[in-house]
């Protein structure tokens, strides 16, 4: 082959790579944003904000980082983390929406969205799609095996389900809720902390502990922007 048509070829297939993996980014960036789309519906239906999707991703992302996973695990926690709580499109309004509290029956009704979530992905092959799966399935078990849907305890819990669970938890007590006040950073930590071996499983518990500094950038960047609205409102 002559040099200079060898030089026309290289580019040809540098040119047509360039072109893949822009296809590739754009694909990859409507499917994360559709899915982030999906779970802000839940999230809506639930009256919370599109935030808390957010602070879900960032606090599993950092968690998985404490984990020292591999940066394909962290991708897929990050973009299939805020899909937890997809089930609850599926739960009757009349309970979801319930302002007072519920009734062991109908308490019965709202745990089962996290099978109906995890039916959502069942026997999807993306590798996202599996992530959010496990995450909607075990994201309300617990390590001491009291937790829901299937009571799996302990090693038995997917990795994934167990970052956001405490991901979920640590959110759900620093964040204001109709029946209750927003914990103080310290204090939520504190409980996380003993919660260790119960709740948690303890290598999540000291994945998190190791990425409190930014945990707490997060946490405050949000109570900044609560407070800015809040003052705007006025």
């Amino acid at each position: 082959m002559e040099k200079s048509r060898y030089f026309e070829y290289e580019k040809r297939v540098k040119d047509a790579y360039k072109n893949l993996e822009k296809s590739y980014l754009e694909v990859k960036d409507s499917y994360t944003e559709m899915i982030f789309r999906l779970a802000l519906v839940a999230e809506h239906k639930d009256e919370t904000t599109g935030t808390h999707l957010v602070r879900i991703a960032d606090y599993s992302t950092e968690i998985s980082r404490g984990l020292d996973l591999s940066e394909s695990d962290i991708e897929r926690i990050k973009y299939a983390s805020p899909m937890h709580d997809i089930g609850k499109l599926i739960i009757p309004d009349e309970i979801l929406k319930k302002p007072s509290g519920l009734t062991p029956e109908e308490r019965e009704v709202m745990k089962q969205h996290a099978k109906l979530g995890a039916d959502i992905f069942q026997g999807s092959h993306s590798p996202l799609l599996k992530a959010a799966r496990d995450i909607c399935l075990a994201h309300h078990e617990r390590y001491d095996g009291t937790g829901y849907p299937e009571g799996l305890k302990g090693d038995e819990i997917p990795l994934y389900g167990k970052i956001v669970a405490l991901a979920d938890v640590f959110d759900a007590l620093t964040s204001v809720r109709p029946y209750k006040k927003a914990f103080e950073f310290s204090d939520a930590v504190d409980l996380i902390k003993d919660q260790a071996g119960k709740h948690f499983d303890p290598k999540i518990v000291k994945a998190f502990l190791g990425r409190l500094d930014r945990i707490k950038e997060i946490w405050q960047a949000t109570k900044d922007i609560e407070q800015f609205v809040a003052e705007k409102d006025m």
